[in-house]
C-alpha cells in the first residue's frame, strides 16, 4: 500500500512518537507460544465480532516501524494480504489509535483515507497500551461498512488488554517494577494538588469526591475561596494517563493562576484555553466546568467546555441546567466560544456536576436513563447532606473500580 500523508493530524502527534528513542518492548525473539498465543485471541476475537480479519501490529525497537506479528482472517473472507511492514509516520489510523483513542473506520473511502494496512468495507484500531506506554495496535477489517457503536468499541479494548497481557508478562517483565513505581509517584503528586474533600462557605454545604482507586488521574475538581464567594471547578483530561495528568496540571494551574482576578466562568474558561492552545502540543484536550457562587446568592453562574454533566436536583424533579449548550473542549481551537448561564437554587436543592466518565459509568443506555436512575437513588433529595449525595451516587458508579472519574455535590441550605 503506498504511503499517504496524514488526514487531519498534526506534527506534533506524529513527532511525539517519532522522536521517542525508547524501545517499550522488544519484538526480537518473540517467541512461538506467544505469537500461538496471540494467533487464538484474534480468532475468538474475530469471531466475537464477526470480523473478517484481525491482526496485531507492534512498534519496531526504533519506534519508526510498525511490524506484523500475527492475523487472522475466516475462511470465507474476501480480506486481501495485508503489510506487513508499516512505516509508522504514514500510518494515520495507527497514529491516532496510539494517542489512546479507538479510532473506527465505518466505510471503505476511511479505510482509504486512513492508510489502512488491508482492503476491506470498514475497519477498527485499537490501541496496545502497557503502563500507559504505547506498544503497537489491534485491528480488525470487515467485508461490510459498519456503524460506531459503545459496545463495540469496549469489546476491542477488553481483547487488546489480552493481547497487551501475553506480549507485556514475556517481553517485559523487568520494566514493570518500574513502571508501578514511576506510577505511585505520579499518583502521590496529583493527591498533593487535590482540593480538600470540604470546605466550608456560609450558606452552602459543597463536597467533592474523586476515586481514590485510579492509578493516574485523568479529572479533578478544585475550588478557590475568594471575597464572598467560591470558584468551582470540575475537569477531565483526554488521552493516555500520564499526558492526561499533565494535561490536568496545566489546566489546574490555569485556573488557580485565574482566581483572584474578579473573571467571570467564560473568562476563566477562555484564560486556560489560551494557556492548554500555547503552552502543550496542541494534541490535548479536556472538559472543564468553570462555576462561581456568592454566599449570598442563591444564583450560581456557570460555563462549560466539553461533556462534563451539571444536574439540579429539585422537588419537582432533576433538570439538566445548559444543556446542550457547552463550548468546544479545551484545547481543540486557538480560541474558545464560552457563555456564562446561570441557575438559581433554592433551600434544599442540589447542582451535581459529574464528569463524563463518572456519567457514563451509571447504567443506563440513554442520559434520560441515567437521570432516571439518579433520581430513583436519590428521591427528592432534600434531606440529604452533600456527603450523602455522593454515597448515593457512588452506589451507581461502583462498576468505576481503577476508572478515574470526579464528583462535586453543592446543596443550598438557606
Amino acid at each position: 500500500m503506498a504511503d499517504k500523508p496524514l488526514p487531519d493530524f498534526g506534527l506534533s502527534d506524529m513527532q511525539s512518537l517519532l522522536e521517542s528513542n525508547t524501545a517499550t518492548v522488544s519484538i526480537e525473539g518473540l517467541e512461538f507460544q506467544v505469537k500461538q498465543q496471540i494467533g487464538q485471541i484474534l480468532a475468538t476475537a474475530s469471531t466475537a465480532l464477526v470480523a473478517d480479519w484481525a491482526a496485531v501490529y507492534l512498534l519496531d525497537d526504533e519506534t519508526q516501524n510498525l511490524i506484523l506479528i500475527d492475523s487472522c482472517s475466516t475462511s470465507s473472507s474476501r480480506i486481501q494480504t495485508a503489510d506487513e511492514i508499516r512505516t509508522l509516520q504514514f500510518s494515520a489510523a495507527d497514529l491516532e489509535a496510539l494517542t489512546g483513542h479507538v479510532v473506527t473506520l465505518e466505510s471503505q473511502q476511511r479505510m482509504d483515507v486512513w492508510n489502512a494496512p488491508v482492503q476491506a468495507q470498514s475497519g477498527i484500531c485499537v490501541p496496545l497500551i502497557s503502563n500507559d506506554v504505547p506498544i503497537g495496535t489491534v485491528w480488525f477489517a470487515f467485508s461490510n461498512p459498519i456503524e460506531p457503536a459503545q459496545l463495540q468499541s469496549a469489546l476491542c479494548e477488553v481483547i487488546a488488554d489480552r493481547v497487551v497481557d501475553y506480549l507485556t508478562n514475556r517481553l517485559a517483565p523487568v520494566n514493570s517494577t518500574q513502571h508501578t513505581h514511576l506510577d505511585d509517584v505520579a499518583k502521590r503528586w496529583q493527591h498533593s494538588r487535590l482540593a480538600y474533600q470540604h470546605i466550608e462557605i456560609d450558606g452552602w454545604d459543597i463536597q467533592g469526591w474523586i476515586n481514590p482507586e485510579a492509578p493516574i488521574h485523568h479529572t479533578f475538581y478544585d475550588w478557590q475561596s475568594r471575597d464572598e464567594g467560591i470558584n468551582i471547578s470540575i475537569a477531565h483530561a483526554q488521552g493516555l494517563s500520564i499526558e492526561a495528568a499533565l494535561t490536568t496540571a496545566v489546566i489546574q494551574t490555569g485556573v488557580r493562576a485565574t482566581a483572584q482576578e474578579m473573571n467571570s466562568p467564560s473568562d476563566t474558561l477562555e484564560r486556560v484555553n489560551e494557556y492548554l492552545w500555547r503552552g502543550c502540543t496542541g494534541d490535548q484536550f479536556a472538559d472543564l466546568c468553570q462555576l462561581s457562587l456568592d454566599q449570598h446568592s442563591r444564583q450560581i453562574t456557570f460555563s462549560s467546555a466539553g461533556s462534563t454533566v451539571i444536574l439540579h436536583v429539585t422537588a419537582e424533579g432533576i433538570a439538566e441546567p445548559g444543556e446542550g449548550q457547552a463550548g468546544p473542549e479545551l484545547g481543540v481551537m486557538d480560541y474558545g466560544e464560552y457563555e456564562n448561564q446561570c441557575c438559581v437554587v433554592q433551600k434544599g436543592e442540589f447542582l451535581i456536576l459529574l464528569t463524563e466518565n463518572a456519567f457514563a459509568a451509571i447504567d443506563g443506555t440513554t442520559s434520560q436513563d441515567k437521570i432516571e436512575k439518579i433520581q430513583r437513588t436519590v428521591g427528592k433529595g432534600s434531606r440529604l447532606s452533600a456527603a450523602d449525595m455522593i454515597k448515593r451516587l457512588r452506589k451507581l458508579t461502583l462498576n468505576l473500580v481503577q476508572n478515574d472519574a470526579s464528583i462535586v455535590v453543592m446543596k443550598r441550605q438557606n
